[in-house]
């Protein structure tokens, strides 16, 4: 249990930060999304995936986040942690660099890069139980890939499709890392 602290901490700090700045700041802090090609949303990068713009926002995005990344600090904790902030960062500048011009807030980016480590690392090292928590993922979170679609309004599919990107060199990153060890 105590390998799961991390991701209880993650999710706990976005709703501490949605009640801050929902409920107390009137939302002053959403403005601190990721702003692509700006100065000013270089804060972003960091903080996007904890500001949600609404409470079924922030619900839609608790229960993946708990689930995906339950199954990567289940393996360890410090590869959780180390793609957390991989993810955010690699996640975020690709959508500081490419998105359209809007302002990008949310985990859901960070669940993508989750979701595409999972799924790649199955690819990478391929074992039954690899394999299956790939195929658990895939049938509880694959109708999330129409976020990767343009056509939804309202919807970081940028963010989204950043995310997925990391989390897939994150993978190949950490099964390079470890063919060299």
């Amino acid at each position: 249990m105590k390998k799961l602290y991390p991701v209880f901490a993650l999710v706990g700090f976005c709703w501490l930060v949605y009640g801050v700045n929902n409920l107390i700041c009137h939302n002053y802090f959403s403005q601190y999304g990721i702003i692509p090609r700006t100065k000013s949303g270089l804060p972003g990068i960091f903080c996007a995936p904890f500001l949600h713009a609404s409470f079924p926002h922030l619900l839609a995005n608790t229960i993946p986040l708990l689930v995906l990344g339950s199954i990567i600090a289940w393996r360890s904790t410090a590869a959780f942690v180390w793609i957390t902030i991989g993810g955010t960062l690699l996640g975020g500048t690709l959508t500081w660099l490419a998105a359209r011009n809007a302002c990008h807030i949310g985990a859901s980016g960070l669940i993508f890069c989750y979701f595409g480590y999972i799924l790649a690392f199955a690819w990478f090292q391929r074992t039954v139980l690899n394999i299956l928590l790939a195929v658990v993922c895939i049938f509880l979170y694959g109708g999330a890939l129409w976020g990767l679609s343009p056509l939804q309004t309202g919807v970081s599919w940028e963010g989204h499709a950043a995310g997925l990107f990391a989390g897939v060199t994150l993978a190949a990153v950490g099964n390079v890392r470890k063919a060299q060890k």
